[in-house]
């Protein structure tokens, strides 16, 4: 009953950063999702409606692990700009001032990553296959020989208009996608891709003959 409560409590503390602006705007998310602001910290829905949590329409049930979080920092900005559904298993952290926009009518499918610092922004009818990762800042922290530590800048991540992610894809920090563009699946995107491109992460296969898999131990 305790913690029944505390998830009702936080989910009205939630609801207070929402802010919808048109008739036709709604925000809805699942028991599943937890959602954590600070101070300042926004979410605005803009004329659509916005699904967090639930399983996509129309494909079939994907296991998943089990909870969305969305983290929201001092000042930062969450915006929908458009119908956006969001499957189960996301997790969307924004850091300090941060501003992180889905510009309308995105599929995002399940165990979805975004890590966001300063800004990220995905265009319209761009879409994203499970196990997706995308970063503007990797938050590593490096130290000099002299023991100064120096910090790596966040850089915005930009994915165009109709730009199709396949699964188990990753973008780090700095780039931007070209729109009508597509990353094939297991791709490590770290440049620039153009627009009307695909990007395949191919990686050779080497066969070594003559050595196999025996039987277990103790079999």
């Amino acid at each position: 009953m305790i913690e029944f409560l505390v998830r009702i409590i936080s989910r009205i503390r939630a609801l207070k950063h929402v802010s919808v602006e048109g008739s036709q705007a709604r925000f809805l998310f699942a028991n599943n999702v937890n959602i954590r602001c600070a101070k300042g910290a926004k979410i605005i829905v803009k004329n659509g409606i916005v699904r967090l949590g639930y399983d996509l329409p129309g494909l079939a049930k994907h296991a998943s692990f089990g909870t969305s979080e969305i983290t929201l920092g001092e000042n930062s900005t969450l915006v929908f700009e458009g119908d956006v559904c969001i499957a189960p298993g996301a997790t969307l952290i924004l850091g300090k001032n941060a501003q992180a926009v889905f510009a309308g009518n995105n599929f995002v499918s399940y165990n979805f990553k975004l890590i966001c610092n300063r800004m990220f922004r995905m265009g319209r009818f761009a879409n994203a296959s499970w196990g997706v990762t995308l970063i503007d800042d990797d938050l590593h922290h490096f130290t000099r020989a002299d023991g100064k530590k120096l910090r790596v800048a966040s850089r915005p991540l930009i994915v165009g208009d109709n730009v199709g992610i396949q699964m188990n894809v990753s973008v780090p920090r700095g780039v931007t996608i070209g729109d009508n563009s597509v990353l094939t699946s297991g791709l490590v995107l770290r440049q620039d891709l153009p627009a009307n491109s695909t990007a395949i992460g191919e990686v050779s296969l080497k066969v070594k003959h003559g050595i196999g898999c025996g039987p277990l131990s103790g079999q």
